[in-house]
């Protein structure tokens, strides 16, 4: 146990060396690997929604740093290391999607786009504190009844409620 705990420290710690775009691309790759074990520039330009140079950039950087294994015109694979930091990736964003989808109770078809803005848009520290929350809601118990109040709740109220927020004038 302990080693495992080893590896993914050391995931973690490869991966705040990685900008929010070098990480998401990493990401990227990971989910577009085929059962080869390999991917194209194009499958991953289409995921990302990015034109085909912009991914090349990137892919390059990634490549520059011993994370995935890229010739022009050739299959993309990730190297070892660069497989721990994308699957230590993969953990945290599907976890974000879990809350989602089995907290937050939203449209499964809205949720990847969402959990692509919070994971890779908000900082480092705000995205990770909120997939740790992500994951203490998925395994604690309590949870399951709140959800189950919160789902209570939107049937009840519906669209009609709204939040009245009061701002306090800075001084």
């Amino acid at each position: 146990m302990r080693l495992g705990i080893k590896k993914i420290k050391k995931a973690e710690a490869k991966c705040m060396e990685l900008n929010v775009t070098e990480r998401k691309y990493l990401l990227a790759v990971y989910l577009s690997l085929n059962e080869m074990g390999w991917t194209r520039l194009k499958k991953i330009s289409t995921l990302l929604n990015v034109k085909m140079p912009s991914a090349k950039q990137f892919l390059e950087r990634l490549k520059e740093k011993g994370l995935i294994y890229y010739e022009k015109r050739g299959g993309i694979a990730l190297t070892n290391e660069g497989k721990k930091i994308a699957v230590n990736e993969n953990v945290s964003f599907n976890a974000l999607k879990n809350f989602f989808c089995n907290v937050l109770l939203l449209d499964p078809a809205q949720v990847d786009e969402a959990a692509w803005k919070v994971y890779f848009e908000l900082s480092h520290q705000i995205s990770n504190r909120f997939v740790d929350f992500a994951r203490f809601t998925i395994e604690c118990d309590t949870f399951k009844d709140l959800v189950e109040e919160f789902k209570k709740f939107l049937s009840e109220t519906g669209e009609k409620w709204q939040v009245k927020c009061v701002l306090k004038k800075r001084s």
